[in-house]
């Protein structure tokens, strides 16, 4: 019996434990500023579009001489293409074409 109210209470104190736990995370994610950087990690910002659209915007404007620099924008969001910021997904499928090829080099060892 004393066993069983042991056993008891220490569920009790596990819940109240895990609960507490529960609503300090939830308030912590809560907040705005973490969300936007929790964003970022699973969607980073992509720099490419934004150089094009700012060229873009660039070459719009009647100013003759935002041309220039509009055009180099829009040629450089080309070229950055290609070097944009990994995502998560991307990220895990490069550890697991790399676990692939270290298995492939201990295969032939």
């Amino acid at each position: 019996m004393q066993e069983e109210v042991r056993l008891a209470k220490a569920r009790v104190s596990a819940f109240a434990r895990t609960s507490q736990d529960r609503v300090a995370t939830a308030t912590a994610v809560g907040n705005p500023e973490t969300k936007t950087r929790l964003k970022m990690v699973v969607d980073p910002p992509n720099m490419s579009k934004t150089l094009r659209n700012v060229g873009i915007v660039l070459l719009v404007t009647p100013d003759p001489f935002s041309g220039i620099p509009g055009a180099a924008l829009l040629g450089a969001s080309y070229a950055v293409k290609g070097r944009e910021a990994s995502n998560l997904q991307s990220l895990a499928s490069e550890t697991a074409r790399a676990a692939r090829m270290i298995r492939d080099l201990q295969s032939l060892l």
